[in-house]
């Protein structure tokens, strides 16, 4: 009878250790979904800020083409009234200044579009990986709670645990089952039952 117990401590020794294995897969790939997020979200910090030095680039573009219209708009008015040569070429660079300060003020607008788009993927990048990570959490909690059967024999009695004794040597002892005991009683962790505590022995 004693050499049919020792399997029985066995299955339920791996059983534990598989348990104790998922708890540790699952938190290792909340660890793995975290370090991808912070690995993305500064590869899109980076474009992002590459998108800022170009819009501030163009805006002090405009500000120069404004600056220069203007110059080139007073050269107009004081030579206004002349068919010189002049006149024609300040109107064409004036005209040429006006096209490129259109150009400048689409491309910035152009820019600014793409910088609000890289924030709205961050937020929703932000979002999905937060719900990564919950959920995976969510799933190592689960698999910490432990499950108890009621395949059990319904006859025994009531024994106080002892000073030395485990949930296994009280099976040995009455020639019960381990998964029995554990079962019968809900024991989460079967390492941890204290001197004292009264268990219900199945019986068959």
């Amino acid at each position: 009878m004693m050499g049919k117990k020792r399997p029985l401590v066995f299955v339920w020794g791996v059983s534990v250790f598989v348990c104790l294995s998922v708890a540790s897969f699952a938190q290792e790939n909340a660890k793995i979904l975290l370090a991808n997020i912070k690995q993305d979200l500064e590869l899109v910090n980076r474009e992002v800020t590459g998108l800022r030095s170009e819009v501030e680039m163009l805006r002090r573009e405009n500000a120069q083409l404004r600056i220069a219209m203007d110059q080139a708009d007073r050269s107009r008015r004081k030579v206004q009234g002349t068919q010189s040569p002049l006149v024609l070429e300040m109107q064409n660079r004036l005209q040429g200044l006006e096209l490129a300060l259109k150009q400048s003020e689409r491309a910035r607008v152009s820019t600014q579009n793409e910088l609000n788009k890289k924030f709205q993927q961050i937020i929703e990048q932000m979002n999905r990986g937060f719900e990564q990570v919950s959920a995976s959490a969510s799933t190592s909690n689960d698999s910490k709670v432990p499950t108890f059967s009621s395949d059990y024999p319904k006859n025994g009695f009531v024994h106080k645990v002892e000073k030395g004794e485990t949930v296994s040597s009280i099976a040995q002892k009455y020639k019960s089952k381990v998964s029995w005991i554990i079962d019968a009683n809900q024991i989460a962790d079967p390492t941890k039952v204290f001197v004292g505590r009264e268990l219900f022995v199945p019986q068959k």
